[in-house]
């Protein structure tokens, strides 16, 4: 943007002489002190850069190099209440129809890469960063890992992938009764939004697609990542507006699959299950609720839509 400014002088005899005479004595000096800068005397002071915040193996697709922008500004991070206003709430269909097409969103290809969280740095907010919601005694993303808003949520996540990234994050894998009491609220609904389905809220109707379970079992070839592409059909985090939680959690059913710590009984006694089913729903046809779960992988599966969020306690007052 330039900006023109316009300067209206008026006629006084006495300071304009004065004015000139400033002028002049300055256009030698700035001759002068020219080469200097270019030599490298006056160094301008440039934004650092921060290297990204990878951990580690969790690094899937290293040769991708797309950054999330960090949602700090406080414009953007509006109340709850404000984010599912009628006025802003547009139809869902068209806040993610054509998204990858006009280039909205970032490229599906981003979907592998474990991005640094928009937890950090963040000031507090009733004893939660602003990128963490507040239930009871502990805090929970706001969205599926990265918890960035408008980014593809991570998919091919182990229980242990899970794990690690949380704990670089300074936070934990939620257990299974935060994650479903974040998404019942103290109603105990069995959708985050209410009490009845509703078609379109959260993504959970995607068509199946055809699996090929041996390609993906070569994970991280390049042919498992083009197969896990090519089964990739989760909406960008955020975009269905009014798939949030009584608490402002968003996307907790539907969209991808999340790994949790075991709390409750099960068939299976494996440490952690899979909680909200997926964008296709619920294996067997059903539409996820707070309290669909998957028990029948152990801490090492990971599949084209196992993903995550994390939890952490609540800051106490001082």
């Amino acid at each position: 943007m330039t900006a023109h400014l316009q300067v209206r002088y008026k006629a006084r005899p006495v300071h304009s002489a004065v004015r000139i005479g400033y002028f002049a004595l300055a256009v030698p000096l700035i001759a002068a002190l020219a080469p200097l800068g270019r030599a490298g005397g006056f160094r301008e002071s440039t934004p650092t850069i921060e290297p990204r915040d990878d951990a580690g193996e969790m690094t899937l697709m290293p040769d991708d190099s797309v950054e999330y922008a960090e949602d700090t500004d406080d414009a953007q991070d509006t109340d709850d209440a404000q984010d599912t206003d009628d006025a802003q709430d547009t139809d869902d269909a068209q806040d993610t129809d054509n998204a990858q097409e006009t280039g909205e969103w970032p490229a599906a290809s981003d979907f592998f890469l474990a991005h640094g969280d928009a937890g950090k740095r963040k000031r507090p907010r009733g004893g939660c960063p602003r990128s963490m919601v507040r239930v009871r005694d502990y805090c929970i993303d706001r969205y599926e890992a990265p918890n960035r808003r408008g980014a593809k949520p991570l998919v091919m996540q182990s229980a242990n992938d899970a794990v690690a990234w949380c704990s670089t994050h300074h936070k934990r894998l939620c257990t299974e009764g935060e994650w479903v009491t974040a998404c019942e609220g103290d109603d105990r609904r069995p959708y985050p939004y209410g009490s009845t389905h509703v078609d379109g809220r959260c993504t959970d109707d995607q068509p199946w697609r055809q699996v090929d379970e041996s390609s993906l079992s070569k994970w991280p070839s390049p042919e498992a990542k083009q197969h896990a592409r090519m089964l990739y059909q989760a909406t960008p985090s955020g975009s269905k507006r009014k798939c949030v939680s009584e608490v402002g959690a968003r996307d907790l059913t539907g969209n991808v699959e999340e790994w949790v710590v075991r709390t409750r009984d099960h068939e299976q006694d494996w440490p952690y299950v899979l909680a909200g089913c997926y964008w296709s729903g619920c294996y067997g046809g059903g539409k996820p609720t707070c309290r669909s779960t998957n028990d029948a992988h152990g801490p090492d599966f990971r599949f084209y839509e196992t993903g995550f969020r994390c939890c952490r306690d609540a800051a106490q007052p001082k």
